[in-house]
């Protein structure tokens, strides 16, 4: 027990240091960053997708032609055996490449996140995913394409994810094929760390791939370097690395531990907004179809919902507000105004997202850390505040009749 209070202790002061740092940068400035001031900073589509793109494009405003391209194919060709051959001087960039409307049996069609190819039709394909779940066939559907329009040593079929998890098997059919993960973590944090390098001569260029970089750091929850650094050497002494191996072994059962205190903070603040609670055990376990049930003791047939809802199999927390007896999705009334309303959610359903980003994993790192340091209740009294403000549970009451 001694071991484990010294690493413990040890710990706990480069955290410290680690807040003391992000402090003093919010101080100077250093930590303004102009994607999340407009609130790109997990959007797949408006930023991600077409930043890669705009840096690979050789055409691109940056002004350094393929220098970013060459960058990038160094880092991918690590994944590979054999060197990929690419005319990095003749590539096209494109995003979200239209392959035909998705077929009635999902075997064809989508749009590709993106799409590189060279005079040679050498090729990469890249399905790009932050946050969003897999489309059922997604994957097979752009090997499906490749095959049709290529030869397999023309193509790379790459899924791009921010720790380089797999797609589901959803996403891949019945099928098998060749596929390389790569993540944001290593491979394009690596290959932005070459962009630097590349740029350091155009300010405004240099400037924006470090904001960037910036970005996806704080998405990813990721350390200074330096105290990352001590953080390790702490956590793999001699003295502390069997210490440290027990902790990770016991990791399952600490999230768990920690989303069930989440979850009963949760049970307390809706008993002080006067709101009933009920919480589905699956919730805790991330089980898919699990919720946390909040509804008004007057108006128990309404419900607002915040759970795993499935999607290809994939989990993915959500809210919405459902009616147990009543189904109408031509109210008129959205409470999210990003998603429209169905049969099932009829007054339409978002992802768990807060200020700082999205908490769609609750198996997630940067999701447990927020649980525990107090962002995500304060989103969700946020909610239960608005829903209280205006009434919400009667307005739905009248609507829904």
């Amino acid at each position: 027990m001694d071991e484990l209070n010294q690493l413990l202790h040890a710990v706990s002061n480069i955290i410290v240091e680690e807040r003391t740092l992000q402090e003093e940068k919010r101080k100077r400035g250093d930590n303004f960053n102009v994607f999340s001031v407009l609130g790109l900073q997990t959007s797949e589509v408006r930023l991600h997708s077409a930043l890669i793109a705009e840096l690979l494009n050789p055409n691109g405003d940056h002004g350094l032609g393929d220098k970013f391209l060459e960058a990038f194919l160094d880092v991918l060709n690590m994944h590979f055996n054999d060197k990929f051959i690419f005319d990095t001087k003749t590539a096209k960039v494109e995003v979200e490449l239209f392959i035909g409307s998705i077929s009635d049996d999902g075997e064809t069609g989508g749009r590709i996140d993106l799409f590189i190819q060279d005079q040679n039709k050498q090729t990469i394909i890249i399905e790009n995913k932050i946050y969003a779940c897999d489309q059922d066939r997604q994957m097979s559907r752009y090997n499906h394409y490749a095959k049709l329009n290529l030869k397999d040593e023309q193509v790379r079929l790459l899924y791009l994810t921010l720790e380089g998890d797999a797609p589901s098997k959803e996403s891949c059919g019945d099928e098998k094929f060749d596929f390389t993960c790569i993540s944001y973590k290593d491979d394009i944090l690596k290959w932005l760390d070459k962009c630097l390098m590349v740029s350091a001569l155009y300010p405004i260029v240099r400037e924006t791939i470090r904001q960037y970089i910036s970005t996806l750091k704080n998405i990813l929850s990721i350390m200074d370097t330096s105290n990352n650094e001590k953080f390790l050497d702490i956590l793999t002494s001699d003295d502390n690395v069997e210490t440290s191996l027990t902790i990770l072994n016991k990791k399952d059962e600490i999230y768990k531990r920690i989303r069930e205190n989440f979850i009963e903070k949760i049970r307390k603040l809706c008993v002080s907004f006067g709101y009933t609670f009920k919480c589905d055990e699956g919730v805790k376990t991330v089980s898919n179809n699990n919720w946390i049930h909040i509804s008004d003791p007057q108006i128990m047939d309404i419900e607002f919902r915040i759970g795993v809802k499935s999607h290809t199999n994939d989990d993915g927390y959500r809210m919405c507000f459902v009616s147990l007896t009543r189904q109408n999705s031509n109210s008129g009334y959205k409470f999210w105004q990003n998603d429209n309303p169905i049969d099932e959610f009829p007054f339409g359903w978002t992802y768990l997202w807060g200020e700082d980003g999205m908490w769609w994993r609750w198996d997630k790192p940067n999701t447990i850390g927020d649980m525990v340091n107090g962002k995500m209740l304060k989103f969700i009294e946020s909610q239960l505040q608005r829903i209280r403000d205006e009434n919400v549970f009667e307005m739905m009451n009248k609507l829904l009749g």
